[in-house]
């Protein structure tokens, strides 16, 4: 399946050794990326009611990182507390 990434995030200043988050609304999914080219991991959503997207799953790390939930909270994205 091809993605579509229609929003991406540049969360990195606080954490140089990530790259970037990209999502495909359409398809609510997403991932993350490290700068040293090691893989990242995917990310999983669902659509709220009033239209923003809720983080519903993730994978690539034990821990999502702090700094991507940082960023998907800076987008107004739903990130629950069990992922931190």
């Amino acid at each position: 399946m091809a993605y579509n990434f229609n929003i991406t995030l540049h969360p990195w200043g606080t954490s140089p050794e990530f790259g970037n988050v990209q999502i495909d609304e359409a398809a609510l999914y997403g991932g993350w990326d490290r700068k040293d080219g090691m893989e990242g991991g995917g990310l999983w959503f669902e659509r709220l009611a009033d239209g923003r997207l809720d983080l519903t799953d993730y994978d690539g790390d034990f821990c999502l990182p702090k700094a991507v939930i940082k960023a998907l909270r800076e987008a107004n994205i739903n990130v629950e507390e069990i992922f931190e």
